[in-house]
């Protein structure tokens, strides 16, 4: 066997330019994304109809997103310091410093998975506690206190299963977002699958909760393994299984680039699961369900914006590490625009045909989804804006910047929340203090993330 054919491939999948691959990338995740949301909100109307109450429909939100908040506030984002590391390794063919920060962070999903489980059932039973002793605190439930305690324990265990984090990383780094797109499309299929037939056999509220659970286990499980196939075909897997890396002192610069990551992706689930949660402890688990169609509703447009920032990262950080950045203001302005009109534009559609649609899909118990829909969604289209500019904070060095923003639009909504609530506003103060936050946000971003560009390539100038 010749050196060659034992050597790791450290190729990217493609030879084009970094816009070439930013729009191939992007057109293929949001078509995926899109269709996923198409099939998410569909999967919701079979639910809401066949459970037949927003009390329950709204309990299964509620419980999903309780999952989701916990398992993405204290799983750690690998793939962050992956790509920010590993590009550096693969522009200097460097495979064993490679398999080393792959082992690292395979290590670090397992040990997150197993906090954000632990984390999540020991503030649940808090909150139960809690309401036992105060019981004027308590929300009206489709299940007792007890029961909820029990569902949320066995609904949590698939947070065990979700360590994502170094295989998303594997293949942004080596550009074959394909995968991800197919990974996309899992869950979202299987649950609508299971929707189906659970409507179809008059499943209740415990077995839509399991169709909820399985098609997040069938996706969760599928990724990791396409990953160590992805690494078996480059002959890395054999390279990252006998590498030894210290878990506690890896390489200069990772484990505090990893902290920070993990506080910004912290308060960037603050911002996707959060709303539901104070939005069920505010107004109820039956108004968490009206909320909960409505942010689907918005979530069309808002799930494609999120991968910009997933799919221009890599293309900076590669530009950044090979010294050719004096192009990517223009490349991420450039994508922010052709982001906010798409955005704008199916806010306006979405604001004059949605209502009707809305009220006639779901019947009369969702019809406040309706007029709060109107309000997300130009909320989700100020993201627009900013998801092209929060990978400019990682690709120089900047993740505290990041932090900083998330933080500062994170509070804005939670304070306009509880302060719009009790006045006239009333219900539709989540939609409101979407806005509120979101506008804060752009401006923040928008003049932190060009300064920290201008310095990083002034620096990299110095350094020549």
């Amino acid at each position: 066997m010749t050196k060659s054919a034992t050597k790791p491939d450290l190729s990217t999948a493609s030879s084009a330019s970094a816009g070439k691959r930013v729009a191939a990338n992007s057109g293929m995740m949001v078509g995926a994304k899109t269709l996923a949301a198409v099939m998410g909100f569909v999967t919701l109307t079979i639910t809401a109809v066949a459970l037949d109450s927003t009390l329950a429909f709204g309990t299964i939100m509620f419980l999903h997103a309780y999952m989701l908040f916990f398992s993405e506030v204290a799983t750690f984002q690998a793939w962050q310091g992956i790509i920010r590391f590993g590009s550096d390794d693969v522009v200097k063919d460097d495979a064993q410093s490679l398999a080393k920060l792959f082992k690292f962070g395979i290590t670090l999903d397992f040990l997150s998975a197993i906090a954000a489980y632990v984390m999540a059932i020991a503030l649940f039973s808090f909150f139960i506690f809690v309401g036992s002793q105060f019981p004027s605190l308590s929300r009206e439930s489709a299940l007792s206190a007890d029961e909820l305690q029990h569902y949320v324990m066995l609904y949590c265990i698939v947070i065990l299963f979700r360590q994502l984090g170094t295989s998303i990383g594997v293949f942004r780094l080596f550009d074959k977002f394909q995968v991800l797109a197919v990974k996309a499309l899992i869950m979202p299929t299987t649950r609508l699958l299971g929707a189906i037939y659970a409507a179809h056999a008059g499943w209740g509220l415990e077995g839509f909760l399991c169709v909820w659970f399985g098609a997040s286990l069938v996706s969760y499980i599928f990724l990791p393994v396409a990953a160590m196939l992805e690494l078996k075909r480059r002959r890395l897997l054999g390279m990252v299984i006998r590498a030894k890396s210290d878990f506690f002192s890896p390489r200069a610069g990772l484990w505090p680039f990893t902290i920070k990551s993990n506080i910004d992706s912290t308060l960037a689930a603050g911002h996707l699961h959060l709303p539901l949660l104070l939005v069920t402890a505010i107004f109820g688990p039956a108004f968490a369900g009206i909320y909960k169609i409505a942010e689907e509703a918005a979530k069309l447009l808002s799930e494609g914006f999120k991968l910009f920032d997933q799919v221009i990262y890599p293309e900076i950080a590669k530009m950044i590490s090979s010294g050719d950045g004096t192009k990517i203001w223009q490349l991420v302005t450039r994508t922010a625009f052709v982001l906010l009109s798409f955005g704008l534009f199916f806010s306006a559609l979405l604001m004059f045909l949605g209502p009707n649609a809305l009220s006639a899909l779901f019947g009369e118990d969702y019809a406040a989804a309706a007029p709060l829909a109107s309000l997300l969604v130009p909320a989700a289209a100020l993201l627009g804006i900013v998801a092209p500019l929060y990978p400019i904070y990682y690709a120089t060095d900047c993740p505290e910047k990041a932090i900083y923003a998330r933080s500062l639009s994170l509070f804005i909504f939670i304070v306009a929340l509880f302060a719009l609530s009790p006045t006239t506003v009333g219900q539709m103060a989540p939609g409101w203090a979407a806005i509120i936050g979101n506008i804060f946000a752009v401006v923040f971003v928008a003049i932190t993330a060009k300064r920290a560009l201008n310095a990083s390539l002034n620096c990299k100038k110095d350094m020549l």
